[in-house]
């Protein structure tokens, strides 16, 4: 009996074990179960307040930049005012000056013609003068005119 009572022994022990590590099992099931796990996001929200802050920073940068940009844009004159007003007075003498030019050609014209015709009745009136007084040399005159 000796080698039963120790089996039974070896079993009882075998068991208690086994019973132990069960009870620690359930125990470490239960505290798995119990146990939330906290995500701690206080170093996070810091991490976003700190981007969205220097996101809303650099937005006012910006557009502070664009809005100086777009006042130099306005202001900016690609020359100086007095130049444009010496340009934009030369062209209209320049213009006055071709147009008087123009005028005083065309009058011109209307007088040289009026001094030809002049001159051409002077001279016929001359000839015809000269002609009445001195007829023979009107006679030479013909006979000259129709050899040529």
């Amino acid at each position: 009996m000796n080698k039963l009572e120790t089996i039974t022994q070896l079993l009882v022990n075998e068991l208690t074990d086994f019973e132990a590590n069960v009870k620690r099992l359930e125990n470490g099931l239960q505290r798995a179960e119990d146990l939330k796990v906290k995500f701690d996001l206080a170093p996070i929200d810091n991490l976003v307040s700190e981007l969205k802050s220097f996101q809303q920073k650099e937005t006012e940068d910006r557009e502070a930049y664009v809005n100086k940009l777009d006042r130099k844009l306005e202001n900016a004159k690609i020359y100086p005012q007095w130049a444009v007003i010496a340009f934009i007075s030369s062209m209209v003498v320049s213009a006055g000056a071709i147009l008087f030019g123009y005028i005083q050609n065309e009058s011109n014209k209307d007088i040289k013609k009026e001094a030809y015709n002049q001159g051409i009745e002077a001279y016929q009136t001359h000839l015809d003068t000269f002609f009445k007084e001195h007829p023979k040399t009107f006679e030479v005159y013909n006979d000259w005119n129709k050899k040529q």
